[in-house]
């Protein structure tokens, strides 16, 4: 009875951790290539503009 809500919780805990991980690795890929552009590095200091 336990197992079988324990093997349930344990691989969806090991699925959405290594997809934080993939995740994770993926920005930081993209941050440190000069090629590629990132949302993190935007020029944002002027205040946006209203219509």
């Amino acid at each position: 009875m336990v197992l079988g809500l324990v093997v349930p919780a344990a691989i969806s805990f090991v699925f959405a951790a290594v997809a934080a991980y993939v995740d994770a690795l993926r920005a930081l890929e993209v941050y440190f290539d000069p090629n590629q552009d990132s949302v993190f590095l935007m020029d944002d200091r002027d205040p946006p503009r209203r219509p």
